[in-house]
């Protein structure tokens, strides 16, 4: 009783002389500097920049934001990421938050377009007049989310992340793999990586078809970067695939002759009558492939399509594909095409709609394959059928949450979520962007969250990870681990 008088009592001259000055809690009876201090119902926590004990459920909530499509033909990735968060902070929250406070998700719907994603950016910053000049915050209310946790899409990063830059707030694992602003010079000091980038994934593509299962794709690296097509998002986040398998290929392989020397046909973001275009395209290029082919040769032409893709339109490019070889016995005869996607594209949205079909007649051997065949997609989590530690409480947490399936992309969002409230922990009560950033930069090393590879931050390294899973869709839609790539070495399973 007395510690609870003690602290209305103190709290109300802290309303009294707040205008004046913040008190000095030093030795009174309810400062603290751990939860250990504090009595029953009271936590540690920041109270006019000072830590003291206050009842549990005065405690203001953290409040992080994330933007993402929730409609239309790519809904299925903002979908899922959030879902993962949510499972993450269903459990964080019931073993009693961040020092006493609950960690709360508000999400945003962006349509998977740049000029939504920047709206909703001014709506979860709380900002009430955007200032012109670039290295000038915005002005801002109260109602701001302390961080963005988890954001969807290359063309959209790009659109917001500065957003959270000007205005000094951490832009905290977005889904996409982007090198430009993310991961290049730029080096902002408020975003920090999670995933492995593009140039990450392209380059454990290459290794695996230069050393892997196919390795005749690439056995006269001088000229057999013909026999590599990129299928890509026409914008910054196909560039940024299309431009890490260039420089994958340079790098481990052959210097190509010219810039855009790889083959790179593609279609336009939630627009689903631009692929066909691009199927008729790739026709093209592998009867291309063909005509080189040695005459009456009896070994099958090997090729490698290298996609930066969404769900929708990679099921569609890869049956349009599929439906092509196999119209014609000489092409279904002569040419091996692998499909490799980058994890971006929604990996079990992409089986789904794969295995959704019926199979088809194989030419030549007249009997039923899945358009699920030589479909791969890589991958910068752990399986989620693994034994992983991390990977077993959320196969537990995502059923606790819905009943629902277990997905790559809300792995995705609950590894990231982990990692984001093991930093909150790592960094203390007292809670503020500055501190939290230096605890990020320096605390975060060598952590194990229970996925099989550990994560390091930085000040000058803000990604965690950089591991590859190599996954290939079976007939049923479920995935098998072909490869592991860490630390620029290549294991093959």
């Amino acid at each position: 009783m007395m510690r609870s008088l003690s602290y209305l009592v103190g709290l109300g001259g802290v309303l009294l002389v707040a205008a004046c000055s913040s008190p000095d809690l030093s030795g009174t009876n309810f400062s603290c500097s751990s939860n250990a201090d504090c009595g029953s119902g009271e936590t540690c926590s920041s109270l006019n920049g000072e830590l003291a004990c206050v009842p549990t459920n005065e405690v203001e909530p953290i409040r992080i934001g994330m933007i993402g499509p929730m409609e239309g033909p790519s809904e299925d990735l903002g979908k899922e990421m959030s879902r993962g968060i949510e499972a993450m902070l269903k459990r964080f929250n019931a073993e009693g938050g961040a020092y006493g406070r609950r960690v709360e998700l508000e999400k945003r719907n962006d349509n998977y377009n740049p000029e939504t994603a920047v709206e909703m950016m001014y709506d979860l910053l709380d900002v009430e007049q955007v200032v012109p000049e670039e290295d000038t915050p915005d002005v801002r209310g109260d109602g701001g989310v302390f961080a963005l946790v988890g954001n969807i899409g290359t063309p959209t990063m790009l659109a917001t992340a500065p957003v959270a830059t000007k205005n000094r707030v951490v832009f905290f694992a977005p889904f996409t793999g982007a090198q430009t602003y993310l991961r290049d010079s730029t080096k902002s000091p408020y975003v920090y990586n999670y995933r492995a980038g593009y140039f990450d994934e392209t380059a454990a593509m290459v290794e695996y078809l230069y050393r892997g299962r196919i390795p005749a794709v690439i056995t006269r690296p001088e000229e057999d970067y013909r026999r590599i097509l990129v299928f890509a998002q026409n914008d910054s986040f196909g560039d940024a695939g299309y431009n890490g398998v260039v420089a994958a290929y340079n790098s481990n392989v052959w210097q190509l002759p010219q810039e855009n020397a790889i083959a790179r046909v593609g279609y336009n973001r939630e627009e689903l009558s631009t692929v066909p275009p691009a199927v008729a395209q790739t026709s093209t290029f592998l009867d291309g492939v063909l005509a080189r082919a040695p005459e009456n040769s009896t070994v099958k032409e090997q090729v490698a399509i290298i996609m930066v893709d969404t769900y929708g339109p990679g099921e569609r490019f890869i049956r349009g594909v599929k439906d092509w070889l196999n119209a014609d016995v000489n092409r279904a005869a002569r040419l091996d095409v692998l499909f490799m996607n980058v994890s971006f594209v929604g990996s079990d949205s992409l089986a789904e709609a794969l295995v959704a079909n019926e199979p088809y007649v194989d030419v030549i051997t007249n009997q039923p394959r899945s358009y699920t065949d030589n479909v791969m997609v890589t991958q910068v989590v752990p399986d989620y059928e693994s034994q992983a530690p991390c990977v077993v409480d959320y196969r537990e947490d995502i059923r606790a949450l819905d009943s629902g399936s277990p997905t790559f992309t809300s792995l995705e969002g609950y590894v990231v979520t982990r990692l984001f409230t093991e930093a909150l922990m790592l960094n203390g009560p007292r809670l503020n962007t500055d501190e939290f950033v230096g605890t990020l930069d320096t605390r975060v090393v060598n952590l194990d969250i229970g996925i099989g590879t550990v994560l390091n931050f930085s000040p000058t390294e803000h990604q965690a990870s950089s591991t590859v899973w190599g996954t290939e869709i079976g007939s049923d839609g479920r995935f098998s681990v072909s490869f592991l790539w860490q630390d620029g070495a290549i294991t093959i399973e």
